[in-house]
């Protein structure tokens, strides 16, 4: 059962966000400290919008870091933004793993969030356990776990996996709508809930189901901005979207597509990118025409100039011609 449909009235005033406590453990100096996912809930219960950008290596976590925004994901989606694969399912745990701890070196307050990618559960409970607390042993920046979710009333393993997750104290945010591990399943890189009245349904089932189970969060993608809005105004947990419409309690996209950071056509060309990035800039052309430049620099000999040069004195230039001259 699914239980009555409601509006959600306001919060609990106990909810409101609690004063951080300082022990012998905490941080000490000029160290940033990171969010917490109960700084994440506090914001969500005031109603301001909530920030998540996905970032997968030092550099650009570290421009994540720098903008402030509320969370950071290293998501699975590096396999093909990233790495050069053609699907998530490719990337294997052990580089994924070193990622991780590349994003997880760049300083600043976005708390980070972590992907378990195809492959890293799938196998037994015990595996998934297994491999979710390495994940969370590589650094005390991971902070909570990202898991994509099927239909509830299918996909019993893996809402199995996230209840072992949330009884063992481990964050979960959950994935719903379109799931890319689960592509092939669902028909390919499809919008969900928009074909039939069941299956909006049943991706509201899910998400209820999720909470129920002990998560945190969850992510929605590629739903219609109704529903997105229903599943959000149902739930008491932070609903991020992407390609869910401006009715979630925020908003996630990945760094390379906003920014434009591959210099293929297909990722330059607004036309071709999914209908939910919003390009805020296109770094890959511009990367590429200046390393252009450098190559033409090089070959004419106009770099580098004396004033990318280091000087030397004369007097030492001087004795050191002495010293060959005897030598010889």
């Amino acid at each position: 059962m699914l239980g009555t449909v409601r509006c959600r009235a306001p919060l609990a005033r106990s909810l409101r966000p609690f004063k951080h406590f300082y022990s012998s453990h905490s941080p000490i100096g000029n160290v940033k400290r990171s969010l917490t996912i109960a700084d994440i809930k506090a914001k969500y219960v005031s109603g301001a919008p909530l920030s998540m950008i996905t970032a997968y290596d030092y550099l650009t976590a570290q421009w994540v870091q720098d903008s402030n925004s509320d969370m950071l994901l290293v998501g699975d989606s590096m396999a093909m933004t990233s790495l050069g694969y053609t699907s998530t399912t490719e990337l294997p745990f052990d580089e994924f793993k070193y990622h991780v701890q590349a994003v997880t070196r760049a300083s600043g307050s976005s708390m980070v969030v972590v992907d378990m990618p195809f492959g890293s559960f799938e196998e037994s409970y015990a595996h998934g356990v297994a491999n979710a607390i390495r994940l969370l042993k590589l650094s005390p920046k991971v902070i909570s776990l990202k898991v994509e979710c099927g239909d509830y009333r299918r996909d019993r393993y893996t809402f199995g996996f996230i209840r072992e997750l949330c009884e063992r104290g481990i964050p979960v945010m959950s994935h719903i709508g379109l799931t890319p591990q689960r592509a092939n399943s669902l028909g390919g890189f499809k919008v969900q809930g928009n074909q039939s009245a069941a299956e909006i349904l049943s991706l509201y089932g899910t998400a209820v189901q999720l909470q129920k189970l002990g998560c945190w969060s969850t992510v929605i993608e590629c739903v219609p901005h109704k529903v997105a809005s229903f599943i959000t105004q149902q739930l008491s947990i932070p609903t991020i979207g992407i390609g869910a419409g401006m009715g979630t309690s925020g908003q996630v996209l990945v760094v390379s597509d906003m920014l434009g950071l591959s210099s293929t056509s297909s990722d330059t060309d607004q036309s071709l990118l999914p209908r939910f990035v919003k390009q805020y800039d296109q770094l890959g052309p511009v990367a590429k025409a200046k390393l252009q430049q450098y190559n033409k620099e090089v070959q004419l000999k106009q770099f580098p100039l004396m004033e990318h040069s280091f000087k030397l004195k004369e007097t030492v230039w001087n004795e050191f011609l002495d010293l060959i001259k005897k030598d010889n």
